[in-house]
């Protein structure tokens, strides 16, 4: 005989079921109507364990809302914070036809010297493939995405490295990466890299939500370890020609044939998609906070006019005056701009932990050693350091301390020293 609670569970569980149904046919039946694009899994692609895979309790999200409050509006990340919102991110793109916003991790990985215990220069594209790497990662070379001689030899003539790209390009890009506008992205790096900033500075540059642009603290490594301890998102290691059958993916069909174990060529895709419009909408015509080498020579005469008036009463003339940050090495020893004051990358880093910006106190009173006056918006500040790579952690601690950034008084000059010293009539000051 049925008890009458046995009864009412399991008309519970029936309606539960018949509700499932309903809804996977809705899904269907609208993404059928509406032609949206089909997954299928690549061999190299990253997969959360089963385990971890559960949507049940999440919130529906209205659109343009972010459901990961430990992200939204922090440009440093913590590795628990990181965790956190995976955890919360509906397994990100496992559910392709969700419109939710996603957390989309970056391995921003890139060498420029040698590796000091081999002597030989990693492979960043190799190791993202091999793996491990973070959920669904996706490889981004920035001398790929990129303004290069090859697909722009007029707006390139000169063949500098990793120029920032057109907004057409990374518009491109995006669609083939599967990134969307109201998608949270955190970058990270394995250990020995030092240049995520630059990949920051790329999405902010083309103008996407800098709420949702995100540098995670750390390295892949101590993600690996931090997990481990906390019991968190699981990392996947792929081994070669291996494949896996659990489901998260982030290809796109029509973009399929355009990446090689994960890595996208970028110049056949451009080639392919560069007439038609990007279903990523990029809200600049041209990338953000970027100057060329005129601005920066007019910036230079300027200063070296202001020195030669001696005119060192007047505070409102000093005030309209350029601050010019080298942001090198030792290699500023060897050539630099007139005028430009030295402030090293490295200094702004960790220096047992590259990946970690150092804390703001420090980075204030090194630029106050040097008189820079990074508060005052009326102070036009250009970053220069060897190929437009490093000059990006110095912006980033401007934007730290609290500087109000506007287009116009805080620029990145892109060709830096390697396109500088190529023009022997630009003024220089050598050892």
């Amino acid at each position: 005989m049925l008890f009458p609670s046995t009864i009412i569970c399991a008309l519970s569980v029936v309606s539960m079921m018949m509700m499932l149904l309903l809804g996977r046919a809705a899904a269907f039946s609208f993404s059928h109507q509406h032609h949206l694009p089909r997954f299928t899994t690549p061999k190299v692609v990253s997969f959360l364990s089963a385990s971890s895979s559960s949507l049940d309790g999440l919130p529906t999200i209205s659109s343009g809302d972010s459901p990961f409050p430990p992200l939204y509006g922090k440009t440093l990340v913590s590795i628990q914070d990181v965790i956190t919102a995976q955890q919360s991110s509906t397994q990100q793109t496992t559910n392709t036809n969700n419109n939710n916003p996603k957390v989309i991790f970056i391995d921003a990985s890139w060498y420029h010297r040698p590796d000091p215990t081999t002597n030989q220069f990693r492979n960043p594209s190799t190791e993202y493939t091999q793996g491990p790497r973070l959920p669904s990662a996706r490889y981004i070379d920035i001398d790929s995405v990129a303004t290069t001689h090859e697909l722009f030899p007029q707006d390139n003539p000169n063949n500098l490295p990793h120029m920032f790209p057109p907004p057409s390009l990374f518009g491109v890009a995006m669609d083939a990466y599967n990134i969307r506008n109201e998608d949270h992205v955190v970058i990270y790096a394995k250990r020995g890299a030092v240049f995520t900033p630059r990949m920051w500075f790329l999405f902010v540059s083309m103008g996407h939500d800098e709420n949702r642009v995100h540098l995670m603290q750390g390295s892949l490594e101590d993600y690996i370890v931090e997990v481990g301890e906390s019991g968190g998102v699981e990392v996947h290691s792929l081994a070669d020609g291996g494949s896996s059958e659990e489901g998260e993916i982030y290809y796109v069909e029509e973009y399929m044939e355009y990446f090689d174990d994960g890595v996208l060529d970028v110049k056949r895709l451009y080639n392919a998609y560069a007439k038609l419009t990007p279903r990523y909408k990029v809200s600049v015509s041209q990338a953000r906070h970027i100057c060329d080498k005129e601005e920066v020579l007019d910036a230079i005469n300027s200063n070296l006019k202001s020195m030669e008036s001696n005119s060192n009463d007047d505070d409102d003339d000093n005030d309209n005056g350029t601050i010019i940050l080298d942001t090198r090495g030792s290699s500023y020893a060897k050539g630099h701009m007139p005028s430009a004051i030295h402030l090293p990358y490295a200094q702004l880093v960790d220096p047992n932990n590259s990946l970690i910006l150092k804390p703001t106190s420090e980075i204030k009173q090194m630029l106050e050693d040097r008189g820079v006056d990074y508060l005052n918006p009326n102070k036009k500040l250009i970053l220069t350091c060897g190929s437009g790579v490093s000059v990006c952690h110095g912006y980033l601690a401007l934007r730290q301390l609290g500087r109000e950034m506007s287009n116009e008084n805080t620029r990145i000059y892109d060709g830096s020293w390697t396109e500088w010293r190529e023009y022997p009539d630009l003024p220089k000051v050598t050892s």
